[in-house]
């Protein structure tokens, strides 16, 4: 395996070339399956804020943080006031009701087109990202 990137301190390490063309070619099956659905589709996991839509990528670190992931991306509007209203103690606002509304139903979703187009999608059980879909095969 190689190293992709590298510091004094820490290295992290990518898969083989095959392996990431496999998960190129997984993240590009997802992507298509979401846009055919009728969703707005973005790959570049770096993208400027501001995008709204299914975010698809290829993640190709060789550990267990490596794969394909899907993740709703909610208007920034809406992130703001829900942020706003946790900051101010109040998560019973409509703001902060309606993000975790869109959140929660848009992931149930992902996952479910996603698996009627053939492919195995699953939580990713990830607690700094709770609706991150991982997408297996």
């Amino acid at each position: 395996m190689s190293k992709w990137w590298q510091t004094e301190m820490f290295e992290v390490e990518k898969v083989s070339e095959a392996e990431a063309a496999e998960r190129d070619g997984l993240a590009d099956r997802a992507a298509e399956s979401l846009t055919l659905a009728g969703f707005a589709v973005h790959r570049d996991v770096n993208e400027p804020s501001g995008a709204r839509g299914a975010l698809v990528w290829a993640d190709p670190t060789a550990d267990s943080g490596g794969g394909v992931f899907v993740r709703w991306l909610i208007d920034p509007a809406l992130s703001r006031a829900a942020v706003e209203s946790a900051q101010r103690g109040d998560v019973g606002s409509a703001e902060f009701q309606h993000y975790g509304f869109v959140t929660k139903h848009m992931h149930a979703t992902l996952l479910a087109i996603l698996e009627s187009a053939g492919l195995r999608a699953e939580d990713a059980d990830d607690d700094m990202s709770p609706y991150l879909i991982r997408v297996v095969g």
